[in-house]
């Protein structure tokens, strides 16, 4: 049985991740760091090999206590992150700060802790999760958002190169998930990306989750990064 560390696990796409990996088998670990009663919820409804701990991933001191209580990692997703949009003019080097730091320094000092116990893996894993952002940036007020997750891409690909072969490092680029507050039929963000996107419609944050296990049984593939975008990026 694997272990499993999903962060971020209490969101949207975190949920789904963490409910992908259980239906497969494996052991999960589901961080979270303010909503611990999203959190335990989360584990009435999945289940005992469900485990939650508490996670500030910008304090070293917290990232210590949980990689002090796992035993065994098999598997990390690196799924902690924050969204804002603010026009570059209006933007805060405060609000530029904390998305970078959440985003691509979280990141970071995560992987840190991880790689020692990943190591002694037969099997070790680590995915990023990414954004098509990245790639296709564009719908205003996000230039920030998507330079950090550039970062995140840059990242994921020069540490794939770090730690072969005993640990493969992959992302995934999530397009726009979809969600109950884009349901609204004047939701241009919605429309915008319904109108390009090839299969004319959002993503589904299992979809996204199921190439997330994909790759952490894809034995060839590392340094690579998975668009999940239905079709955006080419539409």
């Amino acid at each position: 049985m694997r272990t499993v560390l999903v962060t971020g696990g209490t969101s949207n796409l975190g949920s789904a991740l963490c409910r992908a990996f259980l239906e497969h088998g494996d052991q999960v670990v589901c961080t979270y760091t303010h909503n611990k009663d999203k959190a335990e919820k989360l584990v009435r409804e999945l289940g005992e090999k469900l485990t939650i701990a508490s996670l500030d991933i910008l304090c070293e001191e917290s990232i210590f206590k949980l990689f002090e209580s796992l035993e065994s990692l098999d598997i990390l997703i690196n799924n902690s992150g924050v969204f804002t949009v603010s026009e570059q003019e209006n933007l805060l080097p405060s609000d530029w700060d904390k998305v970078f730091d959440t985003n691509v320094k979280g990141m970071f000092l995560v992987c840190k802790k991880a790689i020692p116990l990943l190591r002694k893996s037969t099997n070790g894993v680590i995915i990023n999760i990414a954004s098509m952002n990245a790639f296709h940036p564009g719908f205003g007020g996000t230039a920030h958002y998507d330079a950090s997750k550039g970062a995140v891409v840059s990242y994921t690909k020069s540490l794939a190169a770090e730690l072969g072969p005993s640990i493969r490092v992959n992302g995934v680029a999530p397009g726009l998930l979809d969600a109950p507050y884009l349901h609204d039929d004047t939701n241009t963000v919605r429309l915008k990306f319904e109108g390009r996107a090839i299969l004319n419609r959002l993503v589904k944050a299992g979809e996204v989750a199921d190439c997330a296990l994909f790759l952490s049984s894809a034995t060839a593939i590392t340094g690579e990064v998975v668009t999940v975008d239905c079709g955006y990026s080419v539409g």
